[in-house]
């Protein structure tokens, strides 16, 4: 096999997979058309799959040799987000591929193309994971469940994400030795206090005016409590109380949020710290008030030993000074990390700017990525897979 020559080969397909995806973008767990697309694509290649009752999660395992079993993650779902980028392939429906899963999913199909069509020469076992629900309400969790991670169980684990990026002088291929994404949480606090005339405040018990004071005093956990060395987010998103008038104290005010922090001890201390420290205040000023923390996702933490092999391999697909060490994570939240909580991995950044260098963040209307860079992500998974098989 020579990974990068027949990813180059596949380049226009993997174009006209991902343009096929695009169209049909799907949220949540249940994707019906994106997985029914992905199982037709696997069933022409002859590659036998596993689905699941639950979810649209896919496993395929191809390979027979003694070797390595080497997982490989593509995420498959879209967002809730009206697209405003005017495309031929442009969206069909109310919702957006707006994070490049679609170009993740093509590039992974490629990747079974190639290796069904060496299965013999295989080394050992590639268990391929075509995952839903990344973007909510995470669909990794699920699948480890219902045991996708056994029967093969993957020796290691790798995946990608493409990026468009403002900066650059960033590298095509990016990787960390251990943190690559921040432990993830989304927060929700419901006051409840006591309605009133809004001219009568004395006679209420303000929920605006005690959420207003939560949410200040949650960024000193941040900024006071937390070492500066030591990243930390607490964003608050949404507000809401009343129903828009100008006079009536609410009977009700709520919060939602998000936090993102690098590794498990922090997170523990700061949703402790945000329970107590809305609580406090909430019974300070004679309210109530409920902390619930939803769809978390643990911090993605890269194994190093994995890591030198993987930049091993991809050393063979790019050269040395097209690949980055990255020496801080992202603040962004990824569901994989459910994998490689399990699994050690590598998971890698691909650039994927459009020429012109207009970048759209991730989650944008206007999102739009290069679609030139496909065959190095499929090239750089291939090269891998077969290292990691054959390594003792």
């Amino acid at each position: 096999m020579k990974p990068l020559q027949e990813a180059k080969a596949l380049q226009e397909q993997m174009v006209a997979w991902r343009r096929e995806l695009h169209k049909i973008p799907e949220c949540g767990l249940k994707l019906p058309e994106t997985a029914a697309y992905v199982q037709a694509r696997l069933t022409e290649m002859g590659v036998p799959l596993r689905t699941y009752e639950g979810h649209s999660g896919i496993v395929a395992v191809i390979g027979g040799g003694p070797g390595r079993v080497v997982a490989i993650r593509a995420d498959m779902d879209g967002l809730a987000l009206a697209e405003n980028v005017d495309l031929p392939f442009r969206s069909r429906n109310d919702n957006m591929h707006a994070c490049g899963h679609d170009a993740h999913t093509a590039i992974l199909l490629a990747v079974a193309k190639v290796l069904k069509a060496h299965e013999g020469e295989l080394p050992g076992r590639v268990k391929l994971l075509f995952q839903p629900g990344e973007e909510g309400p995470g669909g990794a969790e699920p699948m480890v469940r219902d045991g996708a991670l056994e029967d093969p169980r993957p020796d290691c684990i790798l995946a990608l994400h493409v990026m468009a990026s403002m900066d650059r002088t960033a590298g095509p291929v990016q990787v960390s030795y251990s943190n690559m994404f921040a432990a993830d949480d989304q927060l929700y606090i419901k006051v409840t206090g006591k309605g009133a005339h809004g001219s009568q405040p004395d006679r209420s018990v303000d929920p605006v005016v005690v959420a207003s004071q939560i949410i200040g005093a949650l960024q000193l956990i941040v900024s006071r409590e937390l070492s500066p060395l030591n990243p930390g987010v607490i964003t608050i998103a949404s507000i809401t109380a009343g129903r828009g008038t100008y006079n009536i104290i609410p009977e009700t005010a709520e919060i939602k949020g998000t936090i993102r922090v690098v590794d498990m001890e922090t997170r523990a201390f700061v949703l402790e710290r945000i329970t107590a420290v809305a609580k406090g205040i909430a019974a300070a000023l004679r309210a109530e008030c409920e902390v619930q923390f939803l769809d978390g996702y643990p911090a993605l933490i890269n194994d190093r030993a994995v890591v030198e092999k993987f930049l091993a391999s991809a050393k063979k697909i790019v050269p040395a000074e097209e690949i980055e060490i990255l020496e801080r994570p992202t603040m962004g939240g990824e569901d994989a990390a459910f994998f490689f909580q399990r699994i050690p991995g590598a998971y890698f950044f691909l650039d994927a700017t459009p020429a012109d260098g207009t970048v759209y963040p991730a989650h944008s209307p206007d999102f739009r990525i290069a679609e030139d860079s496909f065959y190095k992500g499929a090239a750089l998974f291939l090269q891998a897979a077969l290292d990691l098989m054959a390594d003792s």
